[in-house]
């Protein structure tokens, strides 16, 4: 690994809570490899692009990683009827390279977060930036495309770990509701880590409180980790 820049921001309005400020740790990595991301993801670190960051405020904890547990994993009834309803959506993975329907896609799934939960606007600039730190990778990561009769529905990146699978970002047709895009994307990914005998699906961060997180209790069993660090098994 090689660090080209660190930063800690000042506290700025939480993008998790917003009654509470957060702070971010950054380190700028030029070099990095799936190996030595591993090690850090297990720390509580998270990347885009060539941006590592891990949140360290003060008075909040509450930014707590979580893995689901894939080998174990079993799904729920719901979830058994969101695999069956979306056999038909055909997965295609490959390099990132975010193309025009993607970015279209893109700004339809955020006009709809922003209406139904108060996500800012998207803008242009804004938009092709943020699509643009998930090709600039210090390793290669890859996109998931899903297709439902040749229509572009959904797109994930994912950075493919030695021990698992972490899932960066995604978003999906807002139009398709009864479809459960969000849920099927993570199911199909727990799908690969158990077909590649794969222990772990990283989720990111989970924050008690926050509406746009909820869904990741529902993937079980998983870890969670405590306030030292540790993985412990995730409760309801």
């Amino acid at each position: 690994m090689e660090i080209s820049k660190r930063h800690i921001t000042s506290p700025d309005r939480c993008g998790y809570l917003p009654d509470r400020k957060w702070r971010l740790e950054y380190n700028f990595v030029s070099a990095l490899s799936p190996e030595e991301y591993q090690s850090l993801i297990e720390k509580g670190w998270r990347k885009y692009g060539h941006a590592l960051f891990r949140p360290v405020c003060r008075d909040c904890r509450e930014c707590r990683p979580v893995r689901v547990l894939c080998l174990e994993f079993e799904p729920s009834r719901s979830q058994k009827r969101t695999l069956e309803k979306n056999r038909d959506i055909e997965v295609v993975v490959s390099e990132a390279a975010p193309n025009r329907d993607i970015f279209e896609l893109y700004l339809r799934h955020h006009e709809s977060r922003s209406a139904l939960v108060g996500w800012p606007e998207p803008d242009f600039l804004g938009s092709m930036s943020h699509l643009s730190t998930m090709v600039d990778n210090p390793f290669a990561i890859e996109q998931w495309c899903h297709y439902l009769d040749g229509r572009l529905v959904g797109t994930c990146y994912v950075d493919p770990l030695p021990a698992g699978l972490s899932a960066v970002y995604s978003f999906y047709e807002p139009e398709l509701p009864e479809r459960s895009l969000g849920t099927w994307m993570i199911l199909s990914l727990i799908e690969r880590c158990r077909s590649l005998n794969l222990p772990h699906l990283y989720l990111g961060y989970f924050v008690e409180g926050c509406r746009s997180m909820s869904y990741k209790k529902k993937f079980l069993p998983q870890e969670i980790q405590d306030l030292e660090g540790n993985w412990q098994l995730f409760s309801r």
